[in-house]
This record gives C-alpha cells, structure tokens and sequence, in this order.
C-alpha cells in the first residue's frame, strides 16, 4: 500500500500582503521543519549579503579608477538589484524567525569556532 500524501495546501497568497503571504507558507509547519525552513533561509540571506558586499567593493574600487563607463554603469545596475534582493529576502527571514520564535544556531558557525 502507497503511503498516503497529505491535501494539496491552497496558499491564497495575496501579492498585497506579503507578510500574510510568508504567514501561509509557513502556517502548519512543526517546530522541525520550521527550524529547518529558517537555516536555510538564514544562509541564502547570508549569500544575498556577501554578493551585494562583494559587488559593493568592485563598484568601490572600479569608480575609483576610472570613469563612468558601460561597465560601471552595469556593475552599479548589478549593486542595486542585488541590495533590492537582499532587502527582499531579509523579510522573508524575518517573517521566518518571528515565526519560529528563535534564532537558530547553524552547524557550520559551530564548527568555526
């Protein structure tokens, strides 16, 4: 006998409301799989992070050493989106850890000390 798969879950996800949005995805999630949904959002924010800072420093030291050009230009571009995305998903953490009501400890920041 094949296990039984749980109901498809309907989201009424509301471009309006995204924190209401966030609220669905998350409603009905045990503290487990909370917990798991929140380090990987707590690492995908920390990617967000270190490539707007990482972009930030070669637009830094490219406005230093030239010009305005096409490529400062695109970089700059490329700096924007990036810190709009991270801001993006800083909600999404957020909404996650209020959530979850904790901030979880990741493996890897263990093993690092």
């Amino acid at each position: 006998m094949l296990p039984l798969l749980p109901e498809p879950i309907s989201f009424k996800l509301e471009p309006s409301s995204p924190r209401h949005s966030i609220a669905a995805v998350l409603a009905g999630l045990n503290e487990s799989a909370l917990e798991r949904v929140a380090l990987d959002v707590i690492r995908e924010q920390r990617r967000h992070l270190e490539h707007a800072q990482a972009l930030y420093e070669k637009l830094s030291t490219l406005e230093a050493e030239a010009p305005l050009d096409e490529e400062t230009e695109n970089l700059r571009h490329d700096y924007r989106l990036a810190l709009l995305m991270m801001r993006a998903h800083h909600q999404i953490t957020s909404a996650v850890i209020d959530k979850l009501g904790r901030v979880p400890r990741l493996p890897e920041d263990e093993t690092s000390h």
